[in-house]
């Protein structure tokens, strides 16, 4: 039986393995950082902009890895990049219409392929997987709120 350390470690990462594998991420012209940079800011910014320390948290990049795909993507016209007024050290970032358009043309051949990877499971199966990570997301968010308070 495994500890739980090891399942925390080893699950998540397997699994997106396992669903993505044989997945091209060339086909879109974007690196994998790139593509996650693209996704934490569709998924997580509710249309606003988010901090750059927000999108690092988000996409699990290194800070280095995230400046050089963010500079990529401002180039290409995908995202805005702006400083605070009020903070001149916070640098925050925003998908563009453009950029918009790109991840949601991206997130319908990444749903087919995923759609069609679970296709093996049943209906039963598939409803757990997505409720235990809808969970997983919820203890993520309410770990984050008492990391910042700490």
């Amino acid at each position: 039986m495994k500890d739980d350390l090891t399942i925390l470690f080893t699950s998540y990462p397997k699994l997106l393995k396992q669903i993505f594998k044989n997945f091209d991420y060339s086909q879109f012209g974007f690196s994998k950082a790139v593509l996650l940079i693209l996704f934490g800011l569709r998924y997580r910014s509710n249309g606003k902009s988010l901090k750059m320390s927000e999108l690092e948290s988000h996409s699990g990049l290194k800070k280095s890895t995230l400046s050089e795909s963010v500079d990529l993507l401002v180039k290409s016209g995908y995202i805005e990049r702006k400083r605070s007024e009020k903070d001149r050290r916070v640098v925050k970032v925003r998908l563009t219409k453009k950029g918009e358009n790109r991840i949601d043309e991206i997130t319908k051949i990444a749903e087919s392929f995923m759609h069609q990877k679970l296709k093996i499971l049943t209906d039963e199966e598939k409803g757990k997987l997505f409720e235990a990570f809808e969970t997983i997301e919820q203890i993520a968010e309410k770990l984050e709120g008492a990391n910042k308070n700490a």
